[in-house]
Formats: structure tokens, sequence, C-alpha cells
């Protein structure tokens, strides 16, 4: 047991423990005798992973409540864990009755008559499970609806007929995902999962509207202490794109009023490191940079150096978004079936110059397929491996500028840093990295493209 001193109140936390050979805590508890053939070991030991002592007294709250919901369970007849609830499982399963969303969501006269296939197969259910005495005491009303006879989707399907459905917060990024068609996306999963996930194990596992102010305030305290405040930041809007759109979606009423609004991150941003310009004696290097075996990192590298691209937009590049016999040779970059943009105004007109002129003209010469970068397109054809060439460029970096070496989006800022020192105007500035909010009526005319290119050449 280890003891916390709150000003004048001192907290007792049972079992919380800290072993004398490691930094971290732990939860270590022994499983009651009544459920001992539920787990492998009569202990259960869970590390915290932290080594800060208020850290990890709130990851000890959260998981003593776990564990106490599994006993609970258990001891309810119930799975360990929570399986979580497949909307679309539940409506199939309705839809196997005959009924419609819509229609098992109906309320007002008839409407339960509709429903009386539905209620009737799970009446089948609990007489097949429960003992005559069981099953009688339920008809009667003596004993509470056994839950627990269901299974995860026929307890999902009743509560959509009733009009009682609602998804706990770690079930909302699934449907999330699938309903906005990004649940193969792997970034997108990842990014939505671990939101949630952060969130959960620091505030527990309820429906939005049941959280308070308190706990994303908690939330924060704890987030900022391991995570830069812009990532706690953008994954608490993470989280509340998830429960406004999904509460929408599924008309849960419930959960459409929530906390998740209006953030205060104290000092939001200012631990945002800056990054670091490549300097001149490092754009030299990379110009004369020898050839390796990958003709596409080479390329990559040079191309983001004299356009200010992003990985992600190199890596979805077809061979016809190039336009070398134009007088001012260009990239024409869009939204396509391989990669989407930052946003609208990434849509642009790159003019070609120096290294990234050439690095084009290699990849097209060397094309064997429609794509300028084809190691980076994963073979499904519907999405790039950005992260992975992101991750290859860094490593030919500072194999040739040494560990200190920017990052490969370095590039973006040292572009901005190379139009400036030429005078280039900001709003053409913009409009070649991919920032213009506005696009003025020349943009992507031969004039306008000679005039960007007299700028990226000056840059030279």
């Amino acid at each position: 047991m280890m003891q916390f001193a709150i000003g004048t109140y001192t907290i007792s936390m049972k079992y919380l423990f800290k072993r004398s050979n490691r930094n971290t805590y732990y939860y270590r508890r022994r499983v009651p005798a009544d459920l001992a053939d539920q787990y492998p070991k009569p202990f259960i030991e869970i590390s915290l992973k932290q080594n800060d002592k208020s850290v990890a007294a709130a990851l000890y709250q959260e998981k003593h409540r776990l564990v106490e919901e599994q006993f609970k369970r258990l001891r309810q007849g119930l799975t360990k864990n929570q399986v979580l609830t497949d909307y679309q499982a539940a409506l199939k399963l309705l839809a196997s009755h005959e009924l419609t969303e819509t229609e098992a969501k109906a309320k007002g006269e008839g409407s339960e008559d509709v429903k009386e296939a539905f209620f009737e197969s799970l009446d089948d259910t609990i007489r097949t499970k429960a003992s005559d005495k069981e099953y009688a005491a339920y008809r009667l009303a003596e004993s509470p609806f056994p839950y627990h006879l269901l299974d995860d989707n026929q307890r999902a399907a009743l509560a959509i007929a009733k009009g009682e459905f609602r998804l706990k917060a770690s079930q909302y990024p699934a449907e999330y995902l699938r309903r906005k068609g990004k649940e193969k996306n792997r970034r997108n999963v990842n990014e939505a999962n671990n939101a949630m996930n952060s969130f959960v194990v620091c505030c527990g596992d309820r429906p939005p509207a049941e959280y308070s102010r308190s706990d994303i305030n908690k939330f924060i305290d704890v987030s900022v202490k391991t995570k830069k405040t812009a990532t706690v930041h953008r994954q608490l809007k993470s989280i509340t794109a998830m429960f406004n759109f999904i509460s929408l979606e599924l008309d849960i009423k419930p959960d459409r009023v929530h906390c998740f609004q209006k953030f205060n991150i104290p000092g939001l941003g200012d631990d945002a490191e800056s990054r670091v310009d490549f300097s001149h004696e490092q754009i030299l290097a990379i110009r004369k940079m020898p050839p390796t075996k990958t003709l596409e990192i080479d390329c990559m590298i040079h191309l983001m150096l004299d356009t200010g691209m992003r990985v992600k937009e190199c890596c979805g590049l077809l061979v016809g978004d190039a336009d070398l016999k134009a007088n001012t040779p260009h990239l024409v970059l869009y939204k396509n079936n391989i990669r989407g943009l930052k946003n609208k105004n990434s849509q642009r007109v790159v003019p070609l110059i120096g290294s990234s002129l050439l690095a084009i003209k290699k990849l097209v010469e060397a094309a064997s397929n429609d794509y300028l970068f084809p190691r980076y397109v994963n073979d499904s054809g519907d999405d790039v491996k950005n992260t992975g060439a992101s991750g290859a460029c860094n490593k030919r970096m500072k194999a040739l500028l040494g560990p200190s070496s920017p990052t490969s989006h370095s590039f973006r800022h040292t572009m901005q840093t190379r139009l400036r020192n030429v005078e280039c105007p900001k709003d053409k500035r913009n409009e070649i990295s991919g920032w213009a909010k506005d696009v003025s009526d020349k943009y992507g005319t031969p004039s306008d493209l000679k005039l960007k290119a007299k700028y990226l050449s000056a840059t030279l």
C-alpha cells in the first residue's frame, strides 16, 4: 500500500506498489477466491509504465476501476472483458427478423407488433439457457431481465429496438473509421485509436455525455506531462469529431450534447520545437549527393529540395502529373486515388527547376507503370507509404550530413526561407508551398508558372 499526501489529506492506494529494483509503478492485487479459476495466476499485476508518482496515481485509479469491472462481469456470468459491440452486426441481426433500422427504432402505435418476431427470438434464447426456475422468475418479473444470457449482438439489437442504444467511448473509433471509409488506412486507424485509448485509460470508458469537464481537464493535466500540448489538443479534437459524427449518424440523442469543446490547454504551442532549416553548406552537399542503389530516395530528396513538397505529396505522384514539354516544366498536384492532400489549398501547380527537374526526368525515364514512386505505393493501390519514405529520406540525409541533419519536412521551411531571401511575395510563396488560402485568377496559367519559376530559380 502506498500513501499520497494532497494538501492536508492523505490518500491510500492499496494495490499500488513499486519494486525495489524498478523505477516504475505497478498495480498488483490478489485474485478473489471465487474467481481464481478465471485467471492464470493468483495475482493480477499490471505495469503502469510510469515513474512519475502523480501520473501513476491517475493510471492506478483507472486500472483499479477496470479490474473491479472485470470482477463484476464475471460474477454476472458475462465474459471477463466487454466485447466491443459491432453496430452493423446488430443491424444484421435485426434484419434477419425482417426489421430495418428505422422500424427497429420506431415508437408509437403498432411499432411493438412489428418487433414481435425479434422479441420472441430473445425469449427463446433465454428459455434455452435458463433453468425452469430462473425462466419462471423472469417471466413473473420476480428477477431482473437476464441480459447475461444474451450475446453482445443480441443485447445491442435489443437496445436499438428499445431506443436505449449507446456506445462507450472505446467503441467510437471503429464505427467512425468504417463510416468515413478509413478503416484500411493504417495512419488514420492508429491516430483514432491512440487518441481514444489515451483518453479511456485516463478517464474511464463511458458514453460521451457521461464525461464531465473535470474529466477533460484531468486528461489534459496528465497528458501534458508526457506529450506536446499540440498533440494533446489534436487528440481532443479527434475525439470530439468521433463523438459528434457517430452520435449524429446513429441518432444517439443522449450523447449528442457533451462537454468536448473549447479546450483550455495552458501554454498551448509554447513547447513546440522550431524546425531547423538546411544550411547553405548542407544544401550544396545534397546537390552533390552521390547516387545510391535506390533511385526513388535520391530523386525524392532532390524533388523536395527545390519544390518544398511534402513527402506524402511526392509518394502519390503519377507519371501523368509531370509536364516536361511545357515552356515551364511543372507538376500538377491534386487529390488522386492513391493519396489525398493535406487540405484543399494543397492542390497546386509546381514549377520544376534545378534538382527537382532533373529528378523528375530520371523518374519518368525509369517508370515501368503509372507511378513515379512505385516503391512507396501500397500493393492495394489505394494508399501510399509516406512514413516509410520519410524514414528512408531521413536516414539517407543523416548518413550524408551527420546525426544532427534536419528532417525531410524541413525542406518546406527551408524553401520558405529561400523564397523570402529572394524577395518572393508572400502570396506566391504560399501558392508554391500549398499554403495559399485564396488562389489567384492567374493560378496555373503559363504566365503565373513562369513567374513562380523565376523566383524558384533565384533561390538556386
